[in-house]
């Protein structure tokens, strides 16, 4: 019964998630691709393959490299992606694998997906699990897999407000491998029986530090021009406005903001003139004045860490979750976020307790900054020495995931 009003308020809500996807995606101009969200097209025949679906870009990363390691192991697997944002899309794409978007979650459209794959199993990354197709998996006997699973406080209290659709769907759950002890605690509270439950670590873990251009370091070097440099990484809106606040108190220091969303470049810069900085974007042309460097490229990420003294988290100021520290803690960078990282709630755990990490709020921002600067050397090495030591997770769960497909 349950499933069905959820069913009912999904379809009267379809007008205003067509609105909401042009409206985002053409900011960011992007097809909404609406016909494939809306299960109008469905996805060429890919018959007995492993379905991974992954959310966003970094699900999409997780995604392949769990779907590398599992070709490694039996050649013979045929892998199908999906992916809900533009960008995750857009990696799976750069990938020999075939993938589609997915669609919203009406319960007519999955018969004809399972039809169309009749897949060994659904490996879904993370937390992007949804009641329809959780149902019509289990209905057609397809083991449903939780592969890199993470549950923050917030998700379980946000699933309990809807435990009448919720639970039932996590009680279908075949296998929860879960990324640490709270996770599996937490998918257990919702209803993952304890049998279907393992503790194994985040694949994110095992990533390897991001590739450098050359070209954008030498870019980013001839404006530092010695300064030492703060970068605000993966940032959302609220989090630029504290560090250009706090670039106003520190004229010596120079900042480098790399917006989660690119598109926001303009914006930023917007921000920072009315603020009285000079601003550049890496996109256009480098002013040496500036102030401020906006990293408003795609694929430059260890280019802009590379040359950063400090990371701040973006998404930890601005109630996002926080985004992955990961990346910074393997070029052996000190990290400083704000109070809202339950996004990565075990890991940046891990990095504060190794010494690695400073949790703070925007009121002690600048004290923060000022001691990570001061334990540069020492809080880098704990970083990538954390990180180094709780690698292994994706062979875990590679195996997992094929003796459930042999089970079956």
């Amino acid at each position: 019964m349950g499933r069905h009003l959820y069913s009912l308020l999904l379809l009267l809500c379809a007008p205003l998630l067509i609105a909401h996807v042009v409206r985002k995606y053409g900011r960011e101009n992007c097809d909404p691709m609406v016909g494939r969200r809306l299960g109008i097209y469905i996805p060429d025949q890919v018959d007995a393959c492993l379905w991974i679906h992954a959310c966003s870009l970094g699900e999409a990363k997780v995604a392949l490299e769990l779907a590398r390691a599992l070709i490694k192991h039996d050649s013979s697997l045929r892998i199908f992606f999906t992916a809900t944002t533009p960008a995750g899309l857009r990696v799976l794409a750069r990938s020999k694998f075939a993938s589609h978007v997915f669609p919203w979650d009406f319960p007519w459209v999955w018969s004809r997906w399972l039809a169309k794959l009749r897949p060994k199993a659904l490996v879904v990354i993370e937390t992007e699990l949804w009641p329809n197709l959780v149902a019509a998996c289990y209905q057609a006997a397809v083991p449903v897999i939780l592969a890199n699973g993470r549950l923050s406080e917030q998700s379980v209290r946000r699933y309990g407000r809807f435990g009448w659709v919720s639970r039932p769907m996590w009680g279908k759950v075949s296998h929860a491998l879960m990324q640490f002890d709270g996770d599996a605690h937490h998918a257990h509270s919702l209803g993952v029986p304890a049998h279907a439950i393992a503790e194994v670590g985040s694949i994110k873990l095992d990533q390897t530090a991001p590739q450098i251009s050359r070209e954008r370091v030498n870019q980013i070097s001839d404006w530092k021009r010695g300064h030492i440099l703060v970068c605000l990484m993966s940032s959302h809106a609220d989090d630029d406005a504290l560090l250009v606040s706090w670039a106003l108190q520190h004229s010596e220091l120079r900042l480098l903001i790399v917006p989660r969303h690119p598109v926001r470049g303009p914006e930023i810069k917007t921000l920072a003139d009315n603020h009285g900085l000079s601003a550049s974007m890496v996109s256009a042309e480098i002013q040496d004045k500036a102030k401020i460097l906006i990293g408003d490229t795609f694929g430059d990420m260890g280019a802009y860490l590379s040359q950063s003294d400090v990371i701040v988290i973006g998404g930890s100021f601005s109630g996002k979750g926080g985004q992955n520290p990961i990346e910074p803690a393997l070029m052996r960078k000190p990290l400083v976020a704000g109070p809202s990282m339950h996004n990565f709630q075990a890991i940046s755990a891990g990095l504060e307790t190794a010494g690695a990490l400073l949790l703070t709020d925007s009121e002690h921002l600048s004290g923060a900054i000022d001691k990570a600067l001061l334990n540069a050397d020492a809080m880098g090495q704990a970083a990538h020495a954390w990180v180094e030591a709780h690698r292994g997770s994706t062979e875990l769960q590679v195996q997992a995931i094929l003796a459930a497909i042999t089970e079956r």
